[in-house]
């Protein structure tokens, strides 16, 4: 009876000493020098879209431009009657436009696509025309442009204050011309296309607003029509532009 009862007490015993069931084990914790190593480093940090700085012009953002200016063109002809507006009031026309850079990609130079218009034009200007016998006739012109244009662009941020971008591309430009000699008026209008290149460099104002002087070479040919013939037109024009971001 007594062997009995110990066996039974050693078994209660035993039963409540079982140890408890293991947990589950917890995380290992990361070691400094890992946690270093994966630690995310500034370039990959997203940086402010509103500051321009080097670098902060992000993809896909949009810089906006305005501007106005007056051309100088190398070379105004009308083919018809051959009027050469070089001589005049013709090559120097009042212009104004605007439009957007997109930026595509880059951090040091950011590079990207451009679109943009203007208008030119000028009432009363005076032309010349070769009549008969080689003598000069002085001619009055009204002429209005309109162009669009755009292509790739490259820009670099020399600090975080000055701007400098060059673009290329090509251009459709619409004319509207009237001319006027010895009271004997003719007019035509059309489309026609070529080429533009500009630079320029802007100031970054504490606004984060763009102030800067720009310069643009064109090269157009458009179909007047009728007895007048092709407008040829080409040279430089010059700019003050403001641009803003978005």
């Amino acid at each position: 009876m007594r062997s009995i009862l110990a066996l039974c007490l050693f078994t209660s015993v035993a039963g409540c000493a079982a140890p408890a069931p293991a947990s589950a084990p917890s995380a290992p914790r990361a070691s400094p020098g890992y946690a270093a190593a994966h630690a995310p480093t500034p370039s990959q940090e997203p940086y402010p879209i509103e500051r321009y700085e080097e670098g902060a012009w992000n993809p896909g953002q949009a810089l906006l431009q305005g501007y106005f200016g007056v051309s100088s063109y190398d070379h105004v002809s009308v083919e018809g009657g051959e009027i050469d507006g070089d001589e005049g009031e013709l090559d120097q026309l009042p212009l104004m436009g605007g439009g957007g850079q997109w930026k595509v990609g880059g951090r040091r130079i950011d590079w990207g696509i451009e679109g943009l218009f203007s208008f030119a034009g000028r009432a009363n200007a005076e032309a010349f025309a070769v009549g008969g016998g080689g003598a000069v006739v002085a001619v009055d012109v009204d002429l209005l442009l309109f162009e669009l244009y755009g292509g790739p662009f490259a820009s670099v941020f020399l600090g975080d204050k000055v701007r400098v971008y060059g673009a290329a591309g090509p251009m459709l430009e619409w004319a509207d011309y009237e001319q006027e000699t010895d009271g004997l008026p003719d007019d035509g209008s059309g489309f026609g296309g070529g080429w533009y290149a500009r630079t320029g460099f802007e100031f970054v104002l504490p606004s984060w607003t763009l102030i800067g002087l720009g310069v643009r070479w064109s090269d157009a040919t458009v179909d007047l029509g009728g007895s007048l013939g092709d407008l040829e037109i080409d040279g430089l024009q010059y700019m003050i532009t403001c641009s803003r971001g978005i």
